[in-house]
């Protein structure tokens, strides 16, 4: 099994930084992850929803700003938010996930939906998820890191 790779460079912190914010994490939390140690290892669910069924799979967070740039091209009308009321399949998910809609729509009455990905498009996603799971040892849950526990 391959080992993680640290952010390494100012230039990788920052575009996480930046990356971050633009998910609605708040500064004070985007501080805590960059500063950690373990930022390295730091793991947290990301999940789409389909009905009523929670799609999630752990994602590694150093990886998020080339997981932005290839979710945006492959779903311009597409968001990626953070979410700090989660409630995970499991106990140790935490309430901290990152929530992704595919194609946001909207209509004159201001109802929004968003339809489910077709199979190329659900299966661009995973590969993008694939791409971005964590290959070391000992994943850190990001709630941990930023509420300790």
């Amino acid at each position: 099994m391959s080992k993680s790779k640290p952010v390494q460079s100012k230039e990788d912190t920052e575009r996480l930084r930046k990356s971050l914010l633009s998910i609605g994490v708040d500064k004070s939390s985007v501080e805590e992850l960059i500063s950690s140690r373990e930022l390295s290892r730091a793991i947290v669910p990301i999940y789409w929803k389909d009905g009523i069924v929670l799609k999630a799979n752990s994602f590694w967070l150093p990886t998020l700003p080339e997981f932005l740039k290839d979710f945006t091209r492959e779903f311009p009308d597409g968001q990626v938010r953070w979410d700090t009321d989660y409630h995970g399949e499991k106990p140790g998910d935490g309430d901290l996930a990152i929530s992704v809609v595919f194609n946001y729509q909207g209509d004159d009455q201001g109802d929004h939906w968003s339809p489910k990905p077709d199979t190329p498009e659900e299966e661009s996603y995973y590969r993008m998820i694939k791409r971005s799971t964590f290959k070391g040892d000992k994943a850190v849950p990001a709630t941990r890191i930023i509420h300790g526990r």
